[in-house]
């Protein structure tokens, strides 16, 4: 068996071969993982073993993904180490940057779920994914090859991860650098490093060598309170399909049955305070799965399972801003938040559709103690809303009604026969009266 530091040698050898060999930039995908984490501090020690005139040779870009949902714990963790990975690089002043890619607020988690109502993912349909995180990389990386012609991506991929892995690895078609077309992207070549190393080199490496930033110590107790295959590598990695095995995932991640990530952190005391996340993930896979909770059409107007009721999108805004508001009340969320602003005000915009004139989503925010600023000449202003409320209460029918009578019609809006609105409003009407909750 080859002697870790004869990889070490050998790796950071090739490494300050390829860097001289051209101007291509180098992108180094970043997870925070144990894998990226190695591949990174590998490329660092290379890069500054370099003289300065050798630095200027390529611009090194480090990419990780936010993707807004990831466990809180870990988002703190990746946080905190992009922020010293950026201050060591502006101390050092290298030529070096670090880029952190988010989704659009039109495609984030919250927007397509709860604005959109979007089924929650699963195998089959694994929409996450490509909304937050390979459409946000896709544009960045393609920005750099329209710029530079060419790009090499980095990844921290292994044969030793398992025998797929190994499979992949094995069927790509190297030039004669090892250098791999990235099967997506023009003028992007994929290189992995360390694809050679075992599970046992890359934990021996970490543990003993600190990295130019600081210790990987950190990083360590995370593997130790979680037990997963792998760290989920930033998108874009031609060989990874999913990442829904991952330890270092979304803690919405319903494309796995269990996430055994986060039930392992809550056999920690010290954890207990997700607990309510994990029950909030369990009830968006249980609703995917109710037909009761969701429209009987697609938003096309095939007859089919369609998107969650917008009743229901209401109650996962209803419950995710409720313990948004008790983590921040525990010292959990720091500056924080679990679904940002915009989100909330994209979430209203995509509500406004189906029929929600009356703000709801920032009457929610208003409850629990976030003040978002919006208003929209589409929904009914203050007075309106004033007016039709006096109304009602004059005449004392339910608000509630009022406002389902007011969706129902909307729903229908686009439809050319329209004899069943009828039957639809009277039977909202009987369920008032019977006492039996209406599902819009």
């Amino acid at each position: 068996m080859i002697k870790l530091k004869e990889k070490i040698t050998t790796v950071n050898n090739i490494l300050k071969k390829e860097f001289l060999a051209d101007s291509r930039p180098w992108v180094v995908t970043f997870s925070g993982g144990k894998d990226s984490t190695t591949v990174l501090h590998l490329v660092m020690e290379m890069f500054l073993g370099l003289s300065k005139s050798q630095q200027t040779v390529k611009k090194i870009y480090i990419v990780s993904s936010d993707t807004g949902v990831e466990m809180p714990v870990i988002e703190d963790y990746t946080s905190n180490k992009l922020t010293q990975i950026s201050n060591f690089i502006e101390k050092e002043n290298l030529n070096m940057e670090v880029n952190l890619l988010k989704p659009k607020v039109t495609e984030s988690f919250w927007t397509l779920l709860v604005g959109k109502g979007y089924p929650s993912p699963n195998q089959t349909f694994r929409w996450c994914t490509d909304r937050l995180k390979i459409k946000p990389a896709t544009n960045f990386l393609k920005s750099l090859t329209e710029n530079n012609e060419s790009i090499l991506m980095l990844l921290g991929v292994r044969s030793d991860e398992s025998q797929a892995r190994a499979d992949s690895i094995a069927k790509r078609n190297e030039n004669h650098r090892g250098f791999s077309k990235h099967t997506e992207i023009p003028n992007a070549f994929v290189f992995s490093p360390i694809k050679d190393w075992t599970n046992t080199d890359v934990w021996t490496y970490l543990s003993s060598y600190s990295a130019p930033w600081g210790e990987h110590s950190d990083m360590m107790k995370l593997y130790d309170k979680g037990s997963g295959e792998a760290d989920c590598n930033i998108a874009l990695n031609p060989e990874s399909t999913s990442c829904g095995k991952t330890r270092f995932g979304c803690w919405v991640c319903t494309v796995v049955s269990q996430d055994k990530s986060m039930a392992n952190m809550l056999r920690n005391d010290s954890d207990q305070w997700m607990r309510p996340l994990h029950d909030f993930r369990n009830k968006l896979e249980k609703y995917r799965y109710d037909h009761t909770k969701r429209q009987p059409r697609r938003r096309n107007g095939q007859k089919s399972v369609g998107p969650f009721l917008l009743s229901v999108r209401k109650e996962f805004l209803q419950e995710l801003l409720t313990i948004e508001q008790h983590l921040i009340s525990l010292g959990k969320m720091g500056s924080k938040k679990l679904i940002s602003d915009e989100e909330i005000v994209q979430i209203q915009k995509e509500w406004l559709h189906d029929g929600d004139f009356f703000e709801t989503a920032i009457t929610m925010s208003h409850k629990t103690n976030r003040l978002i600023d919006y208003n929209s000449v589409k929904s009914f202003s203050g007075d309106e809303k004033k007016f039709i409320e006096n109304l009602c209460q004059e005449n004392n029918i339910p608000l509630k009604l009022m406002e389902d009578l007011m969706q129902k019609e909307h729903s229908y809006r686009h439809q050319i026969k329209r004899t069943k609105i009828f039957s639809d409003m009277e039977k909202l009407v009987e369920n008032f009266s019977n006492g039996v909750v209406n599902e819009i």
